[in-house]
């Protein structure tokens, strides 16, 4: 009888150790406890073209500040990541043939994924600008929605345009400047790509209205981005 209460305090006593081990660890460590479940990328799977920058990042409620980007694969290269201490992990990634490929953001012990898909050309894929190079327009297929960044030199920005394509137009929707539902749709005339804003309230936009666009460089798209008016990639966090 006493053999077994010494083995039942012996086996209590071990339980408790390990519970406050796991407390400890956590506590010291909250980064590997809490970023587990929420750590995560933009964009679990992505559609680009050949020549195009795309970009992915973390969210979440436990955004790492250390982070490793990798690729496996040869039709993408990283183009530019964040590095140590900068607020919130991303990269830019630039597609050098077609292929598929795999971007990976490694913090701590954590590691997520994004499954990346590069095409030769695609519709609605790609930059776009208008005569004037005033308007740009950054589309890439995020999943199964295309999404999309709309950003007009000294006027205005949209972030994060979704949508799909329906008998050979794609209505993208999402939030104008001024906070309120917009939506754009993008059809194809030749090489050229219509723009039209559908269904708009802001001032400054005229429903019904359309801008003529056409492709242009990855580069200059990623070179927009980058030059202030294009920020709304970080919009996202």
């Amino acid at each position: 009888m006493k053999r077994k209460s010494i083995a039942a305090g012996v086996s209590f006593l071990g339980l408790l150790f390990f519970v406050f081990s796991f407390l400890f660890l956590c506590g010291s460590m909250p980064s590997e406890c809490v970023r587990a479940e929420s750590m995560q990328l933009t964009c679990k799977s992505m559609t680009i073209i050949k020549g195009q920058y795309a970009f992915a990042g973390l969210t979440g409620a436990a955004v790492p500040q250390k982070t490793e980007w990798s690729v496996t694969g040869d039709c993408i290269r990283i183009h530019k990541a964040s590095g140590d201490g900068e607020a919130g992990g991303y990269c830019y990634i630039r597609a050098v043939k077609t292929g598929t490929a795999v971007l990976e953001c490694r913090a701590g012990r954590q590691a997520v994924t994004c499954r990346v898909k590069v095409l030769p050309a695609a519709a609605f894929t790609g930059d776009f600008t208008d005569r004037q190079e005033e308007v740009y327009l950054h589309i890439f297929k995020n999943d199964d929605t295309y999404a999309a960044f709309y950003s007009q030199v000294r006027l205005a920005q949209m972030d994060w345009l979704t949508g799909t394509v329906e008998n050979g137009v794609l209505t993208l929707k999402g939030s104008d400047p001024a906070g309120d539902p917009v939506t754009i749709t993008v059809s194809k005339k030749g090489k050229k790509r219509i723009l039209t804003f559908k269904e708009t309230s802001w001032e400054y936009f005229q429903q019904g209205s359309t801008i003529p666009l056409k492709k242009c460089s990855g580069k200059k798209g990623y070179e927009q981005a980058m030059s202030g008016f294009g920020s709304y990639y970080h919009a996202y966090f």
